[in-house]
């Protein structure tokens, strides 16, 4: 397939996007701006009827979209967030709405701002949707790429070559003058810098072990009150965790993590309900007791947490960049993956207002800043779980003590409880944390010690 390309010294062109996840798709919105045609491909068909896709295993479980998040949304699709809230997404009040228990700690709670609670296959239905409505966006589906297309002398990406996976010769040939790689932690476009001799980029890995089961239910009305969700993280002594949300149409997704194989979820429902019992607050498994199954258990497994440092790297060909998971995952129990992922198509998007001239080296500078203080505050909680290996032990104990008197205060001082959700949902910055009153208030709350007699 050669699409006419232009010159990109004006930003126009082809710009070819490899993965219609929700980073494909915000960095789609972006380049439909700028460039006169956007090609998505992808390798699912996706089936527009909320199932979970092959590509997203994660799809099945607890998602939600932050402030922050919903803010970039918001900048991309004006009135985008009240559209799905009118289909059946639920709006959320945090804290207000939502029970928080933290190493141990039940938040105060005090209102910061609208979360959007709805499951992935429905906010990723409806975001192709607007982004597919665009008169130059097309997407291909069903196909996978495979290769980068380049100048004989590599200096620059040129597209890509895709096949429909499975079907021998199928492949096709795609011009672009900017290629993006959205498709995910395994990070090809990483491997393509490698073979095209610029060196791959210094990979940061954290091994979480997290697993997850989840399930989904029908609560009986006020089932837990006036709230819309319940989260219960886990401790150092107790790595394990429950997250139970409202999404749409009034169905409730639970799910359960653990830090290490020894606790991990079961997928046997009764075996299920009894790991949700141990970690559930009272009026919680109330509620559970009660509700009523309306899919099967769904597992996915995480082995460890991702950051590729594109930015450092001193050679980088034109035409080629990657975003999204292919930059940062981060452990999916704090729920930052799709906000992370709009923030970098917001980077993305302000890079290209001063056009495409040395557009990766930009990008990546940018999105590095954009995703810093996320990537620094998750890993310093997962390496608070002693189940987490690489971390000093000392370092570790000191790091859960610290996090645990943080939470202690904000069960009782709202200003504490919002910097603390403020950091968790990225809504404000991680430092908020290391600010003299939230310093103050960790401090009266930091465990005595016994005096020698």
């Amino acid at each position: 397939m050669n699409l006419a390309r232009r010159s990109t010294e004006t930003g126009t062109g082809h710009a070819l996007v490899l993965g219609a996840g929700i980073s494909g798709l915000c960095a789609a919105r972006a380049l439909s701006e700028v460039f006169d045609h956007v090609t998505l491909v992808e390798r699912d068909t996706p089936a527009g009827d909320g199932a979970t896709r092959r590509g997203v295993p994660q799809g099945a479980h607890v998602h939600s979209l932050t402030v922050r998040g919903a803010n970039v949304l918001e900048g991309f699709f004006p009135g985008f967030v009240d559209e799905l809230a009118a289909d059946g997404a639920t709006l959320v009040n945090a804290l207000s709405e939502v029970e928080i228990v933290f190493f141990g700690s039940l938040l105060c709670k005090v209102p910061l701002g609208t979360v959007l609670q709805a499951s992935r296959p429905f906010l990723e239905d409806r975001l192709r949707a607007k982004v597919c409505a665009a008169p130059n966006v097309t997407l291909l589906d069903g196909r996978e790429a495979t290769a980068p297309l380049t100048t004989p002398d590599r200096s620059r990406v040129t597209g890509a070559r895709v096949v429909v996976p499975g079907v021998p010769g199928t492949t096709e040939e795609i011009d672009a003058d900017l290629v993006v790689d959205a498709m995910g932690r395994a990070g090809r476009g990483a491997t393509w810098l490698g073979t095209l001799g610029y060196g791959k980029p210094v990979e940061q890995r954290l091994r979480v072990d997290v697993a997850y089961a989840s399930r989904r239910y029908r609560l009986p009305p006020g089932a837990i009150g006036a709230d819309k969700a319940l989260l219960v993280g886990a401790t150092p002594t107790r790595p394990r965790g429950l997250v139970l949300t409202r999404q749409e149409n009034d169905i409730w997704v639970l799910s359960l993590y653990g830090f290490g194989g020894g606790h991990h979820p079961p997928t046997d429902p009764d075996e299920f309900l009894l790991f949700a019992q141990e970690l559930a607050t009272v009026g919680g498994w109330e509620a559970l007791r009660r509700a009523e199954p309306v899919t099967d258990v769904a597992a996915f497994a995480y082995p460890h947490s991702v950051r590729r440092h594109f930015h450092r790297l001193r050679r980088l060909p034109d035409g080629l960049i990657s975003i999204g998971d292919a930059i940062c995952s981060l452990n999916p129990i704090y729920g930052a993956g799709m906000t992370v992922a709009a923030l970098q198509a917001a980077a993305l998007r302000g890079c290209l207002v001063g056009g495409t001239r040395n557009l990766p080296r930009r990008f990546y500078r940018s999105a590095a800043k954009s995703l810093q203080l996320s990537w620094l505050f998750s890993t310093l909680a997962d390496r608070s779980m002693p189940q987490v290996p690489g971390t000093r032990p000392a370092l570790a104990a000191l790091l859960a003590t610290s996090f645990r008197a943080t939470m202690r205060a904000a069960a009782t001082d709202p200003e504490i409880a919002a910097a603390v959700w403020n950091a968790v949902s990225l809504t404000g910055s991680p430092a908020e944390l290391a600010h003299p009153r939230v310093l103050a208030g960790t401090l009266r709350n930091w465990p005595r010690r016994r005096s020698v007699r």
